[in-house]
């Protein structure tokens, strides 16, 4: 009798948490996720913060947390799953105890392996009771994003328009100083001509003085990224690879105008053709690698189109990023270098195509460096 009535009892109280589990697990759990940062480049490590909460009496012994995001935010530790239209998935489990009142707050170091929108499209939790006999779940749409931007690619640009020293853009550092861009006095060195010295600062100070030039520049790029997989068929999609070193390539040269205060513009032969209009300056460099990393692998219109319909008359540099050429793209790269324009073309692609470019234009080979595709 004593054991009947021990195992009734062991029964009961087995029933009566899994009912307890089944009614009240999930209630009054509170989940929220969030975000290091909206914005980051390659290879940068990002946190991701989990923060649950149970706001009830009764302790949680097991919650899982799954997190479904982009295969291309990398967790240590993570799967890849395939969804209803057979696309691949990133899926992060995690694992909380939590008693009466408590809340638990966990932080996962994230590394982003490529350029784009990475999404965190939603959070599935489960809460089980003692014995896992109960487990209830909940959706909680979470549709978060980081913007992942594309970092350069490791490569040179050559020599381009090095005869325009002189412009109306100040930079911080040049070949020669622009002797109409004064900005001040600065100490007399004795190989200063008689007409460069600062006579007003001379009889204010008491020593020499001699003007101080800034440096300047006239050069304005335009950055040329061609989307178009083969000259035959361009409404076809571009290998990946390919795709994602042309890409890093454009991010190079942006990075390059930067680099030398130049002005820029970024033209591609998107669904609906991308154009960043000319300028300089922080917001314009991240503003357009931000069109970058959105950038879809769709091409819609013919690289000749394009080329044909570009305005070239305020750009002294002509920088081409593409994969194929057609004759009529360098016949038109012939006459941009017989008007003085500095050309040059970006490949990951070409070989016996680059027969074809004129001489004046020097084509630039991008390293294609450890690019992986989820399969």
């Amino acid at each position: 009798m004593e054991l009947i009535a021990m195992a009734l009892i062991v029964a009961a109280i087995i029933v009566g948490q899994y009912i307890l589990y089944e009614k009240t697990g999930l209630k009054k759990v509170f989940y929220k996720l969030s975000i290091s940062t909206p914005e980051a480049f390659e290879n940068d490590t990002i946190e991701i913060v989990e923060e649950i909460e149970n706001a009830k009496w009764l302790p949680l012994v097991w919650v899982r947390s799954e997190i479904s995001c982009s295969p291309w935010l990398t967790f240590k530790g993570q799967t890849l799953v395939r969804n209803e239209l057979d696309e691949q998935r990133g899926l992060i489990s995690g694992i909380f105890v939590l008693r009466g009142y408590r809340k638990c707050r966990r932080v996962w170091m994230v590394k982003c392996e490529k350029r784009g929108i990475m999404t965190i499209d939603n959070v599935i939790i489960t809460a089980s009771d003692l014995f896992g006999l109960s487990k209830r779940a909940m959706v909680l749409e979470v549709t978060d994003t980081v913007r992942v931007l594309p970092t350069p690619a490791e490569m040179e640009t050559g020599e381009l328009s090095g005869d325009l020293f002189i412009g109306n853009m100040q930079v911080r550092r040049f070949v020669l100083p622009d002797p109409f861009m004064i900005s001040g006095a600065r100490e007399y060195t004795g190989r200063e001509p008689m007409n460069r010295i600062h006579w007003l600062q001379t009889a204010r100070t008491g020593n020499l003085m001699a003007y101080k030039n800034e440096f300047t520049t006239e050069r304005r790029i335009l950055i040329i990224l061609n989307m178009q997989r083969s000259v035959s068929a361009y409404g076809q999609p571009m290998n990946l690879s390919i795709l994602e070193t042309q890409i890093k390539a454009a991010a190079f040269a942006l990075d390059y105008c930067s680099r030398v205060s130049a002005e820029c513009a970024l033209a591609a032969n998107t669904a609906e053709r991308l154009y960043v209009s000319p300028n300089s300056g922080y917001a314009h460099i991240m503003n357009a690698l931000r069109q970058l990393a959105e950038l879809e692998n769709i091409c819609g219109e013919h690289l000749d189109d394009m080329m044909v319909s570009l305005d070239y008359n305020e750009f002294t540099d002509i920088i081409l990023i593409t994969s194929c050429i057609t004759e009529q793209t360098c016949e038109i790269l012939e006459g941009l270098s017989g008007r003085g324009k500095c050309c040059k073309v970006f490949t990951a692609g070409l070989s016996e195509d680059e027969n074809m470019l004129p001489p004046t234009c020097e084509a630039v080979h991008i390293p294609r460096g450890n690019f992986r595709e989820v399969r």
